[in-house]
């Protein structure tokens, strides 16, 4: 039998090292190193000597005329004269001005003028604009950039007699003026500086379509106004002689408002023949109306209702005096209200006899205090007259007028009215 393993005994020395083993292969080379700075460039040569210059060369001969004949005037624009020849045009330019058709003038940028031939006929214009568009083309407004215009004239500073557009004529004959502005046709228009076919002078007239027929008044329909004015007074109207004149076949006038009249109101009423009649409208110090009768006063009583139309323009009750037409014991009224009133005989008496009447009374629309209170202002006329001055007197100015939201207001107009705000061009 195998007895047991014995213990493990002690390791012995290391023995002496073996000889080294072959070299291994090389590993990959390494990444290219960054270039070095260029170093500093040396100093500039000499500059070498200038050679001599040499010969010059003969001349070229001179080339072919060209094919181009210009003649002509100093100032004058070149138009062609013929296929290859330039002259003079209309137009003349000396560097300051322009103008066609006769010399520059300094005071004129642009001159034009034509001497129109009769034989030509009507229509004829010294400077035509026409206006078309390819499509609907619609302006904003009535300012300078506002509108599309076939001739526009733009003034920039509102100087003393200065104006935007101009237009004069000696108006020796009639049916003429300085400015037409009208429809295509001529149905209705309007001019300034008008001499008229009664050899009358206007500053503004106008004209609008019409039509007539066999009796007074126009047949057919018709439609549009001789002329229209808008604004915090619509129109004003001063004449030295004659302050305005209205016609019409309906009528002559219509006013929507109340009317104040410094002086009397004269009707002129016709009789069955040529002759008029002045005739004075009633006056009174209260805004009244007035209706009148005639009765019967029967068994002593009578009573007597107003009609629709008096009883609808009251304001209070009337005040109503009654006169009997016939012998009785007098009468009185014995009440009164807006719808009528009754009359008895005095005395309980019980006459029947015919009676006449007249009530006044207060009109409903009596409330007038704060215009009445202004026209009747002392200075009121005076300063209206100072206000519808003629600027045709040069020596002198009219006065403003303006209404702040109170009171009419009369003298020289606040700056916020008169500022011209140029905001909008000092920019361009």
């Amino acid at each position: 039998l195998t007895g047991p393993a014995g213990a493990n005994g002690n390791d012995g020395a290391t023995g002496p090292a073996g000889p080294a083993g072959a070299n291994g292969n090389d590993g990959a080379a390494g990444p290219t190193g960054s270039t070095g700075s260029t170093g500093p460039a040396g100093p500039a040569g000499a500059n070498g000597l200038d050679g001599a210059a040499g010969a010059a060369g003969p001349a070229g001969a001179a080339g072919p005329a060209g094919s181009a004949n210009i003649t002509g005037t100093a100032n004058y624009l070149v138009k062609f004269t013929a296929a290859n020849t330039g002259g003079n045009s209309l137009l003349q330019d000396n560097g300051t001005v322009m103008s066609a058709g006769v010399a520059p003038a300094e005071l004129r940028y642009f001159n034009i003028y034509r001497q129109q031939l009769t034989a030509t006929g009507d229509g004829q214009a010294t400077i035509y604009g026409y206006r078309t568009r390819d499509w609907p083309n619609d302006g904003i407004g009535y300012g300078n950039a506002a509108g599309n215009h076939a001739t526009q004239g733009y003034n920039f500073w509102g100087d003393l007699y200065t104006f935007g557009v101009a237009g004069h004529s000696y108006n020796d004959y009639s049916r003429t003026g300085g400015v037409l502005g009208a429809e295509t046709n001529g149905s209705y228009w309007g001019a300034l500086g008008y001499r008229s076919s009664g050899l009358m002078n206007y500053g503004v007239y106008g004209s609008a379509a019409y039509a007539s027929g066999a009796g007074l008044l126009p047949t057919a329909d018709v439609t549009g106004f001789g002329g229209g004015f808008f604004g915090m007074i619509g129109s004003a109207s001063k004449g030295s002689v004659i302050g305005q004149l209205n016609s019409g076949e309906l009528f002559a006038s219509y006013n929507s408002g109340n009317t104040y009249t410094l002086g009397k109101n004269i009707e002129l009423v016709g009789n069955e023949g040529s002759e008029k009649t002045a005739v004075y409208a009633v006056s009174s110090t209260k805004s009244t109306i007035y209706t009148q009768g005639i009765a019967q006063l029967v068994n002593g009583t009578a009573v007597i209702p107003f009609d629709s139309e008096y009883k609808s323009l009251l304001g209070e009750n009337p005040v109503v005096t009654v006169t009997p037409n016939g012998n009785c014991n007098g009468v009185y009224i014995a009440s009164v209200d807006k719808n009528g009133f009754t009359v008895k005989e005095m005395n309980g008496g019980s006459s029947t006899v015919a009676i006449s009447w007249i009530s006044v009374g207060t009109r409903i629309d009596n409330r007038m205090e704060q215009a009445t209170a202004m026209v009747t202002a002392p200075d009121f006329d005076r300063n209206i007259q100072q206000v519808l001055f003629n600027d045709g007197n040069k020596d002198r100015s009219g006065m403003g007028i303006w209404w702040d939201g109170t009171a009419i207001q009369f003298g020289t107009l606040p700056a916020h009215l008169t500022k011209v705000d140029r905001s909008a061009e000092e920019g361009k």
